[in-house]
């Protein structure tokens, strides 16, 4: 494919622009030119140094399995529009997602809070499920393929997934797929990916999300494949009452792994900010194989009919502290750059109206306070409800929100030491309100582009 904006793939879809580049592909952001739509437009890059024989083989077989994602149906998982073919590469036609990608977002925090870190990971459990039971092993889950879009988490890059029920291994010239840091052991040894592969996927991608690093490191990937294969797992430090599952869903042994139930049920219990609650963990059995569609019911969430095995101990999910002499969990959140700016353009904001708003008949002391105390109190609680305000899209309700907070704010102030007249009250709303809003539209959109570009 050639990288020029305006190229037509597949007679309908046109290049519009590069968003994102890895070692599985381009992605470029497009638009279906039939149904006035945008797209994203993933290249698939094949191996090089493969024969011509070879190449027809990965090329077959990833478009096999692409229109296999493509049948896949769920908010959690990227949808899956249309495969083509171009210039003798598979191009595979999705769903354009604005979010920012969940790698972003620990890179730009440093760390996410254990209970979002749940939630996310419960929703991932849910779209996993899906996959599963359709035979679909994903198995190259990790940060950059997760996608934070408003409410949802959506889980990119079904396309290269590995279907169990093939017959011939994409790998089968030795070429090895996937992301090392978040391979699990048994991948790592050559052996076929299964629902439990995912899951120590799953549980790599949540320890980097509230940790903010993987859960094992090394200088060169021998010595990281090594470390993933033979070293016990590092103490989570700041998980608290995630790090049990993490550590189950991390076991080397994939039939000591937990399970996709006994897993969304601690995470759900986490996200719900449970303290001191013990978590049941049913039992049954990891699978060890994906059932093939047709061959039987597939329990959500599983693969093949349970074999049995020693089962793991129960999840407990502890309260900060629970533990005698256990160290308590680091739980300080980092103050970002973003949100520093709102707090002190905020309390500056609020002296700037004061001074040039201000009624020259109240007196230059309230009860014995004088003025300037005053205004800087309200400052001060100004720039902590702006800094508090963490909203979402779209934009405009978003405005509405921070004049609203900022009207409220200087109208309860104003009730109890009249500060402004009510043209100053609406007119520092106004400004405050703009400001704040402006400054998060800024970083909203400098998230997003950081977020495609690491996808």
């Amino acid at each position: 494919m050639s990288e020029v904006s305006g190229a037509l793939i597949g007679g309908r879809y046109r290049l519009l622009e590069l968003i994102g580049r890895g070692g599985m592909g381009r992605v470029w952001r497009g638009r279906d030119e039939t149904l006035g739509r945008e797209v994203a437009v993933k290249q698939v890059t094949l191996p090089q140094g493969v024969s011509d024989e070879d190449r027809d083989v990965l090329l077959r077989r990833v478009m096999r399995e692409a229109r296999a994602a493509a049948r896949l149906n769920h908010p959690g998982i990227i949808t899956v529009h249309d495969v083509v073919e171009h210039e003798g590469a598979p191009v595979i036609v999705m769903e354009y997602a604005t979010g920012m990608s969940l790698a972003a977002a620990v890179e730009h925090d440093g760390h996410l809070r254990i209970r979002r870190v749940a939630a996310i990971g419960a929703l991932m459990l849910k779209a996993l499920g899906q996959a599963h039971a359709a035979g679909i092993v994903h198995r190259d889950l990790k940060p950059d393929n997760v996608l934070l879009m408003d409410d949802r988490v959506i889980i990119t890059d079904f396309g290269i997934a590995h279907m169990s029920d093939a017959t011939m291994a994409l790998t089968h010239s030795g070429t090895l797929i996937g992301t090392p840091a978040y391979m699990a052991p048994e991948q790592l040894e050559g052996r076929p990916p299964t629902p439990a592969t995912d899951l120590w996927s799953l549980g790599a991608t949540l320890y980097t999300a509230v940790e903010g690093q993987p859960p094992f490191a090394a200088e060169t990937f021998t010595a990281l494949c090594i470390a993933i294969v033979t070293q016990e797992l590092r103490t989570p430090e700041r998980a608290g009452p995630l790090a049990p599952v993490l550590t189950a869903l991390l076991a080397k042994d994939p039939s000591q792994r937990a399970t996709a139930e006994q897993a969304l049920a601690a995470l759900d219990a986490v996200a719900r900010g449970a303290e001191a609650t013990r978590v049941s963990l049913p039992q049954t059995p990891v699978p060890t194989a994906v059932v093939p569609p047709g061959q039987g019911p597939v329990p959500p969430g599983f693969g093949a009919p349970p074999v049995p095995f020693a089962p793991p101990q129960p999840l407990v999910a502890p309260s900060p502290g629970a533990v005698a002499g256990a160290p308590a969990p680091v739980r300080g959140p980092q103050l970002s750059t973003a949100l520093l700016v709102r707090a002190v353009g905020c309390f500056a904001l609020v002296w700037v109206g004061a001074l040039v708003l201000w009624d020259h008949e109240i007196r230059p002391f309230w009860h014995g306070i004088p003025r300037e105390l005053l205004i800087t109190g309200v400052a001060a609680v100004a720039a902590l409800v702006n800094t508090a305000i963490r909203p979402k899209r779209p934009a405009a309700p978003v405005w509405l929100l921070f004049v609203a907070a900022n009207f409220v704010l200087l109208f309860g102030v104003n009730v109890i030491f009249p500060v402004w007249a009510w043209m100053g009250i609406i007119v520092n709303a106004l400004l405050l309100g703009s400001c704040c809003w402006g400054l998060w539209w800024l970083m909203q959109g400098r998230l997003r582009v950081q977020g495609r570009r690491n996808r």
